[in-house]
């Protein structure tokens, strides 16, 4: 470390890192330009303000294996407060940048890697902007371009320049307007064109919590600050002199009146009125102001705003609120559509396009679900911006139930959040009864509302894919053991004879019956016997078979009956057929010993006529049947809810 004297007050001012260019004194503010050993006085340091951060010059941190300093600072001030830009020098002797907004944190590094000329450069304060050579066009939140790799843009705004401490590797200029476009990638990274310097300077980085950049060396009495809740004040309409609670009063930028719809601009101090909503209703707003909200896996919370909404579809308007949520650190936005409840929380990032109109954000895919137009019809309370009547967006919604992502795209800027499905139960239970007693019952399928039906669908599509595998293994192992023993086969004809019949005045078919040759039946007494039989010429007829399995020495009598029949023609050009010309009937347990099989037949053949047919009896055999029974009983309920999955998916709104 070096120690250089100031050009205009002559005190110390001490140079940690050789590779700072402009250095501002603590005691006179003086902005100087390092020149070898002395320092030249370009400017004045400007009187930072006093923006409750935790970090100072001195801090000592250590971000993913890489330690660092703070060695200066450059504050610039927009809408939604003061933003400060740390400068850092790591451990190698290099320099980094640590942004600081709203609790959040950007660690970056200045991108040297892009050549100048491929470099956004902007006409005027915000409109156009000139990519390459001779290309014009207009830029808005959600445009996408290439600077070392694809960055999607998320705001533009406008900063001023309040001041500077420290050393630092770029020049600054108290009290400049500079416009800063904040970046995305998919891939997590954040970035900054900022067009105080031509061309812009691109940094880029990523997000970094506060507990990942392991500060020390804080100011402590900063840190106690942030950790006291302020308390709320009162403060009275200038529209129409009502009292009105301000909750959060370091977080709101402005205030909505809830009786007369003017709205505040809190950071003034004379409260000036900066925009009124014609129409303020409070009869659907289910959480006044004020309620505190401890659902289970969020942070405990407050309602310090509520925002009422509308679109229309195919000439139907549909509304909703979304409700500002306040804790100590952060915010986060509770969502009310048809009575069912999404809690939204913001994403630093991008989430990546996946084939199928599908996001992903980490490693979970969201599928595309709708899109629309958004207005702001009223607000109340406070919130963390200037709001006005009849703001617009276009809302985005992907869906991965419980959890949702959504995009809402404003003029100046692209905003992620993620939701969480809240049941009504649980929703019951976060807020005090009164208010529970308030909420109603949603009738209507919520957006990421878990599918309950999806879920049995899974459990039932695996215990049906298991319980089958099991019984296809018994299946096919019935079927190696199952001995197949043919033990009696015979080819017999069929003709067709008739006999008078006084009482029915009619010709009467008679029956063709036998009995065949005595077969042996070895094994088991569990073993069963399959009796099968085929008229292989049967021809638009049928026949019908009596048969009776005999035990020879017992005269015991298995009986069963057997059916071909076979059928075809043509009906308005069109081929059918129905029936087969064989057919099966398997006799369970027929203990073992010599059998004969007796046979009834008849058919519908004119007299004189028939058919050949083949009669088989086989020992011991595994039949199918049993098997695809089983199926069907089991693979009904699956099919069952498949159906009340899909209507319910259908009823999803």
């Amino acid at each position: 470390m070096s120690e250089l004297s100031c050009p205009n007050c002559g005190a110390p001012v001490p140079i940690i890192n050789k590779a700072s260019v402009y250095a501002v004194c603590s005691s006179c503010k003086t902005l100087s330009l390092k020149k070898d050993v002395n320092l030249e006085k370009i400017g004045t340091g400007g009187e930072l303000a006093d923006d409750h951060s935790i970090i100072q010059l001195g801090t000592l941190g250590n971000y993913k294996g890489t330690p660092f300093r703070v060695i200066g600072r450059i504050q610039l001030k927009f809408e939604l407060g003061f933003w400060n830009e740390w400068h850092l020098m790591e451990g190698d002797g290099s320099s980094a940048w640590l942004g600081e907004a709203q609790g959040s944190y950007y660690y970056t590094k200045l991108n040297v890697g892009i050549p100048t000329d491929k470099i956004p450069t902007l006409e005027g304060d915000d409109d156009p902007i000139v990519i390459g050579s001779g290309r014009r066009e207009r830029i808005t939140p959600g445009d996408s371009f290439y600077l070392g790799e694809n960055w999607t843009l998320k705001e533009i705004m406008k900063a001023v320049c309040v001041g500077g401490e420290g050393e630092l590797p770029i020049g600054f200029e108290t009290g400049y307007e500079a416009v800063l476009l904040d970046l995305a990638s998919e891939d997590g990274l954040f970035g900054t064109l900022d067009y105080s310097e031509s061309p812009a300077l691109l940094f880029s980085g990523n997000f970094a919590p506060l507990e990942e950049l392991n500060l020390t060396g804080l100011r402590q009495e900063e840190v106690a600050y942030n950790q006291t809740q302020l308390p709320a004040k009162s403060i009275e309409c200038k529209g129409c002199g009502a009292s009105l609670n301000q909750f959060s009063p370091d977080f709101s930028k402005s205030l909505a009146c809830e009786y007369c719809g003017s709205v505040m601009d809190t950071e003034s101090d004379d409260l000036k009125i900066i925009a009124k909503f014609d129409q303020v209703s409070k009869d659907n707003v289910l959480l006044p102001l004020g309620t505190p909200i401890k659902l289970p896996d969020f942070p405990e919370s407050k309602v310090i705003g509520v925002l009422r909404k509308s679109t229309e579809v195919d000439d139907e308007t549909y509304t909703w609120t979304d409700y500002l949520l306040r804790y100590k650190g952060g915010y986060a936005w509770l969502n009310e559509n048809g009575d069912n409840w999404t809690y939204f929380e913001p994403l630093p990032g991008v989430p990546k396009w996946a084939p199928g109109l599908k996001r992903v954000f980490q490693k979970r895919s969201y599928k595309w679900f709708a899109n629309a137009d958004s207005n702001t019809d009223f607000a109340l309370g406070e919130f963390y911006w200037k709001v006005s009547a009849g703001e617009k967006a276009q809302i985005e919604d992907f869906i991965s139930p419980p959890y949702m992502i959504s995009s809402e795209r404003t003029d100046n800027e692209l905003f992620w959040s993620k939701g969480t499905f809240i049941s009504f139960e649980t929703m019951k239970s976060s807020v005090p009864l009164d208010t529970a007693s308030k909420l109603r019952k949603p009738e209507i399928v919520g957006v990421c509302e878990p599918n309950p039906f999806k879920i049995r669908l899974k459990r039932n599509l695996w215990v049906a894919s298991a319980l089958t595998a099991v019984f296809l293994a018994f299946q096919v192992y019935g079927c190696i053991k199952a001995k197949n023993q043919i033990v009696y086969q015979g080819k017999f004809k069929y003709v067709q004879t008739s006999m008078p019949n006084s009482e029915i005045g009619s010709a009467n078919f008679r029956d063709n019956s036998f009995v065949t040759d005595v077969f042996e039946l070895k094994g088991e007494a569990s073993e069963n016997v399959e009796i099968q039989i085929e008229a292989p010429e049967l021809d638009n007829k049928y026949l019908f078979f009596s048969a009776v399995l005999i035990n020879e020495d017992t005269d015991t009598a298995y009986d069963t009956s057997i059916e071909t029949s076979y059928y075809h023609g043509v009906d308005d050009g069109e081929s059918w057929s129905e029936g087969s010309k064989s057919d099966s009937k398997s006799l369970a347990e027929i203990p073992p010993g010599r059998y004969y099989l007796r046979l009834e037949s008849q058919s519908d053949f004119p007299v004189g006529w028939g058919s050949d047919y083949n009669v088989k009896v086989i020992r011991d055999v595994m039949s199918p049947a049993p098997f695809f029974l089983f199926g069907i009983f089991l693979w009904l309920p699956l099919i069952y809810t498949f159906f009340r999955s899909y209507s319910f998916e259908s009823k999803r709104v």
